[in-house]
């Protein structure tokens, strides 16, 4: 079990469910709630929703079809659920769109990057952890940089399916995944239960917390 370190003295805390909050500045395994992750990001727009449509594109549903493409690229059930979980750590942090975040970095006149980073990878080692799963630490090279590509990818085929051809002049020329079904933005009860099934079948468990 990784050993949780506090990123803050003062509790900075982040409403949760029913009745429960969650100090974001301790990334503490035994905070983690992965029916309220799937719940949360079976509401979290990809692109800010920018798309058209009744449904926004969800992080949880880019996880679960990236999943699902290593699945049938590979039939590696162990890095398919870390890219499940890739971005596990919106759950309690949100996440900022990429142009957002170059704009905030211009204006502020400094790299923010390197403090994002620091925060999300501490929740995300919690989270791995909290899993069982490999935490992001411990990647191979060849495993950080295989999973890393499927998430470039994934952005590049949901760009162009979501805003059409000619977003991908925004995105680097990569191979289109090897997909389940269509990349149609699906429903957010769609999605939470997509990710759980698939969160159940590859981490081994009966049931969830």
């Amino acid at each position: 079990m990784t050993v949780a370190v506090r990123l803050t003295e003062i509790p900075i805390f982040a409403h949760c469910g029913t009745n429960m909050r969650v100090d974001i500045g301790d990334p503490n395994p035994r905070a983690v709630n992965f029916r309220l992750l799937a719940a949360a990001l079976s509401k979290q727009a990809r692109f800010d929703g920018r798309h058209e449509g009744g449904f926004a594109f969800s992080a949880a549903q880019h996880a679960v079809q990236g999943a699902q493409a290593i699945l049938n690229e590979t039939r590696d059930q162990v890095m398919a659920g870390l890219f499940l979980l890739r971005d596990g750590h919106q759950w309690l942090l949100g996440e900022r769109s990429k142009p957002f975040q170059i704009l905030l970095a211009m204006k502020a006149g400094i790299d923010l990057t390197r403090v994002d980073d620091e925060i999300k990878s501490a929740w995300d080692e919690a989270i791995y952890a909290a899993a069982g799963m490999l935490p992001p630490s411990r990647w191979t090279k060849r495993l950080r940089e295989t999973i890393e590509a499927m998430d470039d990818r994934m952005a590049r085929a949901e760009a162009i399916s979501l805003f059409g051809p000619k977003a991908a002049a925004d995105f680097p020329n990569l191979t289109q995944p090897k997909l389940t079904g269509a990349l149609h933005p699906w429903g957010p009860g769609k999605a939470e239960t997509a990710w759980i099934e698939l969160f159940m079948r590859l981490s081994g468990r009966t049931h969830l917390n």
